[in-house]
């Protein structure tokens, strides 16, 4: 998936199973799969940005750039507040049309997209689309999972459960990530597939 943005350039730029009911009636996967997402310490951060300064608006394009994406990089594995970095393979951006290649670097793994801009004097339109997929945090999931059906309390948030899942790793975008979560009893009882986009996390 793709995302536009615009820059203003400087001038140039569980468990009722039935005990197993002795009939052998199959488990609910919502109170079994998984393992209990806990009550975080701390409510989950609406947002977070790069831990490092944000360039300023007569920042040349590329720094601007490089930002945003660190930022959705961020909103990608849950907004877990964790040092991100940049690289592309150009060195400035000018005001023709131009395609290259930035890559992303979060907790150890390397989230590539290629870039195109359209060019202009003004204002300066790109496109940046990941070429490998999103990145999924085991933290950011829970995290997420606690948001949407945890807080409230109640049967969904006593059994909310979520899989095992690698601390962070690629998968594909806007599709089902492999990891799901689950609200076991209430009326949001259900199985939850995580899914990454180019904007965020979300469970569905």
């Amino acid at each position: 998936m793709q995302y536009q943005k615009w820059i203003r350039t400087a001038a140039t730029v569980a468990l009722v199973v039935s005990a197993a009911s002795a009939c052998g009636a199959s488990e609910d996967p919502a109170l079994t799969a998984g393992t209990p997402v806990p009550s975080p310490t701390a409510p989950p951060p609406e947002k977070v940005t790069p831990q490092h300064p944000a360039p300023g608006k007569e920042a040349p394009v590329l720094e601007q750039i490089k930002y945003d994406l660190e930022n959705r990089v961020l909103s990608m594995g849950g907004a877990v507040p964790k040092p991100t970095s940049s690289t592309c393979d150009t060195k400035e951006v000018g005001d023709k049309p131009q395609t290259f290649t930035c890559t992303v670097k979060y907790m150890g793994v390397d989230v590539p997209f290629r870039v195109e801009t359209k060019g202009g004097y003004i204002l300066m339109q790109y496109t940046a689309t990941p070429t490998k997929g999103g990145v999924l945090t085991a933290e950011g999931m829970r995290a997420r999972a606690w948001k949407q059906y945890g807080m409230y309390g109640g049967k969904a948030a006593r059994s909310l459960r979520c899989d095992k899942a690698p601390a962070v790793q690629l998968v594909p975008i806007d599709k089902p990530s492999g990891f799901r979560c689950y609200v076991g009893e209430g009326g949001l009882k259900g199985t939850y597939d995580a899914v990454v986009t180019a904007n965020g996390m979300r469970l569905t």
